[in-house]
């Protein structure tokens, strides 16, 4: 099996910004890779991480997957996801708030369960397992926030609506820390996410049991607007995705009848206007394509 190169660089090439990404066919080795070892902005990329410090400390005994905990402290209510509905403090399980963070990208369950496990320790845990350059040294609110000129903020309802209205109006800065490949920022290289998903996959993340759960979480991920996008519906897609304006990222398993598909692309757009999530969808409607075309979608 061979990746149509070719093809696949046209639309890395053509992109207006930095692309990068990493594909690997596990049945028969087969790699293509581009930029797979810059960093880039994860966006809500950084809840694998999240959620594998989770799962650590579970299988550590400091923490239960049904204990449950009140949504309470400094968490932003902007951007993905449900819990912003709530405003009377729910409590669930740390369990319902991973798969909601998972599921549907859920900002608040993930800042919430960043407080939980604490941002410190998911880095030394990305460390640990030889990924540094995946960090996540903020949460998603401050992430947010610094794209609008307000890191020195606390996040809070009243600070909500100024960060609303200034994106509404456009008012981001570029140049803030959100956008860079610094490790002070969310970031991760192509190969080091798709490499700790491939070890999730594996079952050689915390452990066996662990890392299945784990990848029944990414198998309820709903967003299919990348990397599943032109994918067989029938066909199981595990992945994580990440999305913030011009900040796109995508990493999963395809599981196709011939064996898993390893995918990781990362776009940071150079004008608001360019659609890195569009470029992540046709290099992987490529590389399925390359692997097992009856498992193409219809257009």
């Amino acid at each position: 099996m061979r990746f149509p190169v070719d093809e696949i660089e046209e639309i890395a090439e053509g992109f207006q910004g930095r692309f990068g990404f990493y594909l690997e066919d596990l049945a028969s080795g087969a790699t293509h890779a581009r930029l797979e070892e810059e960093r880039f902005p994860t966006a809500s990329m950084c809840k694998i991480p999240v959620m594998v410090e989770l799962y650590r400390q579970v299988a550590g005994g400091g923490l239960s997957l049904g204990e449950r905990r009140r949504l309470v402290g400094e968490i932003s209510r902007h951007g993905s996801g449900t819990l912003s509905l709530m405003w009377d403090h729910p409590e669930l399980t740390l369990a319902d708030y991973c798969r909601m963070m998972m599921a549907v990208s859920d900002n608040m369950a993930t800042d919430f369960l960043m407080s939980v496990v604490g941002l410190g320790n998911i880095d030394r845990t990305m460390d640990e397992l030889g990924f540094s350059n995946v960090r996540t040294p903020m949460t998603i609110g401050r992430f947010h926030y610094a794209m609008a000129g307000m890191e020195d903020l606390p996040c809070n309802p009243e600070n909500d609506s100024v960060l609303l209205a200034k994106l509404e109006e456009g008012e981001r800065d570029f140049d803030s820390i959100s956008y860079s490949d610094s490790i002070q920022n969310n970031v991760t290289s192509p190969t080091e996410m798709a490499l700790l998903v491939k070890r999730i996959h594996l079952g050689e993340i915390v452990s066996a049991d662990a890392s299945a759960a784990m990848i029944a979480l990414m198998k309820g991920c709903r967003d299919r607007r990348m990397m599943a996008r032109y994918v067989d519906p029938e066909i199981e897609v595990a992945q994580k995705t990440g999305s913030s304006g011009r900040i796109k990222g995508n990493t999963g398993m395809v599981y196709l009848p011939s064996g898993p598909l390893l995918i990781s692309a990362y776009g940071l757009a150079a004008a608001d206007d360019v659609d890195g999530g569009e470029a992540i969808a046709r290099i992987s409607r490529l590389a399925v394509g390359a692997v097992s075309p009856e498992s193409v979608a219809e257009d």
